[in-house]
């Protein structure tokens, strides 16, 4: 399953992100995916002389070895959450997501994952 493209979107204006991050999608499928996060510098220098860093976000088949954060759910779950049928935060709560790794990180990705009303 791919995620669509408005969430990649999304995952890369978040700012709170580690340098680096590998984030494990584990289904029962076997359908297992990660999305490999990384800042990047741009070449765009602010007034001030800041350079502003943004987020490359890839998708990748597969497992990841030393993952940041790994998140176990059904298809249907996932799939759920990526049409904006389920919060993220709500599926935790209820135990359909499971997960080990970084908290913050998973804190950050249940904000992005939100449902529409």
């Amino acid at each position: 399953m791919h995620l669509p493209v408005q969430l990649i979107e999304r995952l890369q204006k978040l700012t709170c992100l580690p340098e680096t991050a590998r984030i494990q999608f584990r289904l029962p499928d076997g359908s297992d995916f990660y999305l490999q996060v990384q800042q990047r510098r741009d070449e765009v220098q602010s007034p001030n002389g800041a350079t502003n860093g943004s987020i490359e976000a890839k998708q990748i088949a597969g497992l990841t070895e030393n993952a940041d954060l790994e998140l176990e759910m059904s298809f249907n779950t996932l799939k759920d959450i990526s049409e904006g049928q389920l919060s993220a935060r709500h599926a935790f709560l209820l135990g359909d997501i499971r997960y080990t790794g970084n908290r913050e990180l998973a804190a950050a990705l249940a904000d992005l994952f939100s449902a529409h009303g």
